[in-house]
């Protein structure tokens, strides 16, 4: 028989893997775009937001025109 119900210790995994997944993402910025569509929502910007991809291409044009903010 199948117990459905979850555990604490499947919920604190969940959680850990949640947490370790979000921080990842951090790190690495892969939340670069979700946080600035955040802040197009919080700062009441007139118009659409960029798409994702016109984000990341004017993000890479941004650190193109200004190295000194990369480790490599």
């Amino acid at each position: 028989m199948s117990n459905s119900r979850a555990t604490p210790l499947g919920d604190l995994a969940r959680s850990w893997a949640r947490s370790a997944l979000r921080f990842g993402n951090g790190v690495l910025g892969a939340d670069k775009y979700e946080k600035y569509l955040d802040y197009h929502r919080a700062s009441g910007q007139p118009g659409r937001p960029m798409t994702e991809r016109e984000f990341w291409r004017d993000y890479q044009d941004w650190q193109d025109h200004n190295p000194q903010g990369r480790c490599c």
